[in-house]
C-alpha cells in the first residue's frame, strides 16, 4: 500500500523529461532495427512505448534492451533546469515518476543526482506496462479525484494515456516530441521550458 504525504500528486515521466535520453534510446534500437531512422522511433511513442517494444522485440530483446540502457545511462545529462522544477514541486505537493523504463535504473539515476527523495513513488515498466493502469492505482490508493493529479510528459502516447486515465497532462516540448504533435493530443498546457512547469502545475493543482 503506496501512503500519499499531500493529497495533490504530480505524476512525472522520465526519459525526455527528467533525462534526455532520446539519443542513447535511438542509437541502441537503431542497431536492433536497421534501418530505423529518428522520426520513425519517435514514432513509436505516439502510443504505449511498452506495447511497441513487446511487438517488434522478443521478450528476452527486450530485456536485453533495458540492460543497455541502464548502463548508457549514467552517461546521460539530466535536462537543465529541471532539478529546481523538482525541487520546487516537492515542497507543496507528492511527486511520484510513471515511466516506461526499469524503476532500479531510475532510482540509481535520481540517486546520482540526489533526487530520490523527492518522489514518493517510481513505476516502472517493470511494475506495468501501461501508464493507464498505473496512473488509475495512484488515484486509488492515494483516494484522490483526477483533477488532484497531473502528468509531465514529452510524448502524445503519454498524453493519450492520461486522457484515457482522466487525467490532465502537462506536455514538455524539450523531450521526445515535438510542439505540434504534442497539441494534437490536447494536453492542459504546453512548456518550452523547464520553470513554466511550476506555475502551470500550481494553476492547474490550485
Amino acid at each position: 500500500m503506496i501512503l500519499w504525504f499531500h493529497m495533490k500528486i504530480v505524476l512525472f515521466d522520465f526519459d525526455g523529461v527528467i533525462v534526455d535520453s532520446f539519443a542513447a534510446a535511438y542509437k541502441i534500437n537503431a542497431a536492433r532495427f536497421n534501418p530505423l531512422t529518428a522520426e520513425e522511433y519517435r514514432r513509436w511513442f505516439d502510443g504505449n512505448i511498452g506495447k511497441e517494444l513487446k511487438k517488434r522485440l522478443s521478450e528476452n530483446s527486450v530485456t536485453d534492451f533495458f540492460a543497455e540502457y541502464a548502463t548508457e545511462l549514467g552517461s546521460m545529462a539530466i535536462v537543465p533546469g529541471i532539478v529546481e522544477v523538482i525541487v520546487a514541486l516537492a515542497q507543496k505537493y507528492t511527486l511520484a515518476i510513471i515511466s516506461s523504463s526499469h524503476s532500479s535504473a531510475i532510482k540509481k539515476f535520481l540517486e546520482t543526482h540526489g533526487l530520490e527523495k523527492y518522489f514518493k513513488e517510481i513505476l516502472g515498466y517493470d511494475i506495468e506496462t501501461s501508464k493507464v493502469i498505473k496512473i488509475r492505482t495512484v488515484m486509488e490508493e492515494s483516494k484522490i479525484s483526477p483533477n488532484d493529479c497531473v502528468l509531465i510528459t514529452d510524448t502524445l502516447g503519454d498524453i493519450r494515456e492520461a486522457n484515457e486515465a482522466g487525467i490532465k497532462s502537462l506536455a514538455v516540448t524539450w523531450g521526445y516530441h515535438d510542439k505540434e504533435t504534442l497539441k494534437s493530443g490536447s494536453p492542459y498546457a504546453l512548456a518550452t521550458i523547464p520553470p513554466e512547469l511550476v506555475s502551470m502545475v500550481d494553476q492547474y493543482l490550485r
